[in-house]
């Protein structure tokens, strides 16, 4: 997975960490950068409290320039993507961030076209356990609190794929 220190990170992610109690996995990065919509899709939709995202000790909120958005956007042929998703890859590639956190699978083929690693919330979560974070077994139960208590929809088949992954 790699010794990244610092990612740009989608809504999805964040949402679906914190509907399994585990939002706080994402401090393994010194800094994790979200695009203003994002915070909007997130905090400002209230679908997570802001309080929340607050104690995730290097989340910086970003503002992008619409201007340069748009042409970046035009540059990769990006239209058919939600603002955030858009942003988030901008700030990668205007950042020179390598690792975006997303489960989106239509932003995963994005980032991989230019270049950027994306790793989803069973990603991170293997990442936390490989990183001494998470016992194997406090891994294998969020692996699969992700399929049964989130909104992520995961099949059984690529959970049981992430399990191996830690072993």
């Amino acid at each position: 997975m790699g010794a990244e220190t610092i990612a740009v990170a989608d809504a999805g992610p964040i949402l679906h960490l914190n509907e399994i109690d585990l939002i706080e996995l994402l401090n393994i990065w010194n800094q994790l950068l979200v695009p203003k919509a994002v915070w909007a899709e997130t905090a400002g939709a209230q679908r997570i409290p802001a309080t929340i995202l607050a104690t995730l000790k290097g989340l910086t909120v970003r503002q992008v320039t619409p201007e340069n958005l748009e042409q970046f956007i035009r540059q990769f042929h990006l239209e058919a993507l939600h603002a955030g998703e858009r942003e988030c890859l901008y700030l990668c590639k205007n950042e020179d961030v390598s690792l975006l956190l997303t489960d989106d699978l239509a932003v995963r083929r994005a980032a991989k076209r230019l270049g950027i690693r994306p790793v989803g919330s069973l990603g991170v979560i293997v990442r936390g356990y490989r990183l001494g974070k998470l016992s194997l077994l406090e891994a294998r139960t969020y692996l699969r609190a992700l399929q049964h208590a989130s909104s992520l929809f995961v099949t059984p088949e690529i959970v049981e794929i992430a399990i191996r992954q830690l072993e």
